[in-house]
């Protein structure tokens, strides 16, 4: 089976090109990025270079180029690919720039899967526009046609592909049949033993978070629960590079804490969360969030929301701690018996190495492909129908 994928961006995409090259198909990657920038990707995997402008610049510069422009930038790469796409069985586009290159696909014959990494555009956006009131700042709406694109990639594609429930739910009912749950699970660096440095007394108990977006992220409850907690002989490390003095109830809350760092670089996530005794992920809206899976992994004990997708792998209370989103006394609360309690803190970091070890145990791509194969065997089944 010919396969061809296209994403302006690295994002996941090497996890459904890997595995489906490992199944023995012929794979093909559109893409405005360079072998290099892509974790891992098999050798035998086709790429053929679209321009995709506004990551390139981003990612030679670090300018990010308005939103309009962005828009735009995904219209013209989803063009592109439409034009250039040479046939193909089956065809897996990213959300938001799939619509044209998704329709030449199937007027060649081949089924056309939408990969949506985050909830539905209309939910995500109900409650982002909630979040900025809430901050007091001032929500850019999706224009009417954008968003239009978006609902017709739903409509059009023969299968939707989410990686959480969380995401799956956002969609309405009359979509369920034909969406399918595949956790962006590949493969996470286990190998370090569990940290102790809790048990240091050389400096103060540290919780460490990462995120880019910071309305997205839940920032603000996190740093509401910090103020709240005033733990002694604490930190607080953010790993983003957000203009956090952009969004007056962080700047305000980051001027008083003097127990608040911010980390703008790190080029190795690693080295980042060695420097923490447990994790925070306090997500309003998460499709995945691997960075949840990669401090886990690195033996740190973790918090996040019922809107992060990761956390539905692990178990509540005997493998993470997951409180309701924006509801920092909660989240305080969580935070709170980690940082007093080594038993608990011990028996997260335990349990959820197991976890994952047993995840990773059953091979590579494991837990994505009991998501992917439904997928492909119902595409089959409607080829068959067809025919």
């Amino acid at each position: 089976m010919k396969i061809a994928l296209a994403t302006g961006r690295p994002a996941h995409a090497a996890i459904p090109a890997n595995l489906m090259h490992r199944r023995g198909e012929q794979v093909a990657l559109y893409t405005a990025a360079y072998r290099a920038r892509f974790r891992a990707l098999e050798p035998g995997i086709q790429l053929h270079w679209v321009p995709q402008w506004v990551p390139m610049v981003h990612f030679a510069t670090g300018v990010q180029l308005p939103r309009p422009v962005q828009r735009a930038d995904t219209v013209a790469f989803d063009h592109i690919v439409a034009a250039r796409l040479q046939p193909c069985d089956l065809y897996w586009g990213s959300a938001t720039g799939a619509l044209a290159s998704g329709r030449a696909a199937q007027r060649m014959g081949a089924r056309f899967v939408l990969d949506r990494a985050c909830p539905h555009v209309d939910a995500q956006q109900s409650l982002l526009r909630d979040e900025h009131e809430r901050l007091g700042l001032r929500y850019t709406e999706e224009p009417d046609w954008f968003r239009s694109r978006q609902l017709a990639e739903y409509a059009e594609a023969d299968a939707i592909l989410v990686p959480s429930r969380y995401s799956a739910e956002s969609f309405p009912q009359s979509m369920r049949q034909k969406i399918f749950v595949a956790p962006l699970f590949g493969r996470v660096a286990t190998t370090p033993p569990p940290q102790v440095s809790w048990q240091r007394a050389d400096r103060p108990f540290t919780f460490g978070m990462v995120g880019g977006n910071p309305v997205r992220k839940g920032l603000v409850y996190l740093l509401e629960a910090w103020e709240q907690l005033r733990l002694p002989n604490a930190r607080l490390l953010l790993r983003t590079d957000a203009s956090l003095e952009k969004i007056p109830a962080l700047r305000d809350v980051l001027r008083r804490a003097t127990d608040v760092e911010r980390v703008e670089y790190c080029r190795d996530l690693r080295d980042f969360y060695a420097r923490c005794d447990a994790f925070v992920l306090p997500t309003v809206d998460d499709g995945f969030g691997m960075a949840l899976l990669e401090a886990i992994a690195q033996g740190l004990p973790a918090i996040t929301t019922t809107r992060c997708g990761a956390a539905e792998l692990l178990r509540a209370e005997e493998e993470i701690l997951v409180v309701p989103p924006q509801n920092p006394t909660a989240l305080a609360a969580a935070m709170e018996r980690i940082y007093r309690s080594v038993e608990l803190r011990e028996r997260l970091c335990g349990n959820a190495r197991v976890a994952l070890e047993k995840i990773e145990s059953s091979g590579e791509y494991a837990l994505y492909a009991q998501g992917v194969e439904p997928m492909l065997a119902w595409l089959e089944l409607q080829n068959r129908s067809a025919g």
